[in-house]
């Protein structure tokens, strides 16, 4: 089942995406149907043709919680040891781009903003202290996310030259963060290490891998990030993205221009680039780059 938020009247309401189709409940938000465990389908509501349907981003949490550093080969293009455990941090619910909203490059936010295709993660049943095997029990779907960012926020220098990470400033500005139209339960999707993701820009192949090759399982995540906090239902995680960033080109910053078999060197994004990001049998989303309007 794909799951959606429609706009009625500029409501939120939750959807079902079948084909050309889309079920809008009467009077349910789509984080109202997850907490109370609904069947959005079983809900009051209709069906309507998909094209005179408004869609916006599934779900807007409060914070998307983030597991970086998850593929080698990520590590090998910026020289990073292989982490002991996931790496955590947060974005902003505020970072969330509206669904259909180009993203605006600023030069006084970046001008090293980078492409991240990540396989998302939405709990459905509150979790924690869980183990990795019983992890996945606790996960309604999964949904393709991208994590844009600002490079030169993120890798800074100390005064002897030393290369730091400040994740933060790094990871959290306007439209910072995208998610797909569409959450695909779990039941559909099968098994999460075993889907293909890409990124493309302007038509060209970037990045390329499988989440057969996370170091951290979907499940593994989840049982660390349970033992720091409660995964309350609704709750999206990401989960990393592989290398062929235009981070792992640049020298500047600790790059070593290693690229992924059957990808083209990565470039950081510019005014007129369009982006698709792809994970095989959870979805697409797709946006372009734009100057700043103001």
């Amino acid at each position: 089942m794909r799951l959606a938020s429609a706009l009625v009247d500029g409501e939120r309401r939750a959807a079902v995406l079948e084909g050309a189709d889309v079920f809008i409940a009467e009077d349910v938000t789509l984080e109202d149907a997850i907490a109370q465990r609904l069947d959005v389908r079983g809900c009051r509501g209709a069906w309507s043709d998909r094209t005179s349907v408004a869609l916006d981003v599934p779900l807007r949490p409060p914070v998307v919680l983030c597991s970086g550093q998850n593929y080698h080969d990520h590590l090998d293009e910026k020289a990073t040891p292989v982490p002991e455990v996931p790496e955590f941090f947060l974005k902003a619910g505020q970072t969330v781009a509206d669904l259909d909203a180009p993203h605006e490059w600023d030069e006084r936010v970046t001008t090293k903003l980078d492409y991240e295709t990540e396989l998302g993660v939405v709990i459905g049943r509150r979790a924690r202290h869980v183990a990795a095997a019983d992890a996945l029990d606790h996960v309604l779907g999964l949904v393709t996310v991208h994590d844009l960012t600002a490079r030169e926020r993120q890798v800074k220098f100390s005064p002897t030259g030393f290369l730091y990470l400040d994740v933060g400033p790094g990871k959290n500005f306007d439209g910072a963060t995208r998610i797909a139209e569409s959450i695909v339960t779990l039941d559909e999707v099968g098994d999460p290490q075993a889907l293909g993701l890409s990124t493309k820009v302007n038509g060209e192949l970037r990045q390329s891998n499988t989440t057969a090759n996370m170091i951290f399982s979907v499940a593994q995540i989840i049982e660390y990030l349970s033992t720091l906090l409660t995964l309350e239902p609704g709750t999206v995680i990401a989960t990393g993205t592989p290398g062929g960033t235009a981070w792992g080109q640049d020298r500047e910053l600790g790059g070593t221009k290693l690229t992924p078999p059957d990808c083209v060197p990565g470039v950081y994004l510019a005014v007129g680039d369009r982006v698709v990001s792809r994970i095989e049998k959870v979805g697409e989303l797709a946006f372009d780059v734009v100057a700043a309007l103001t």
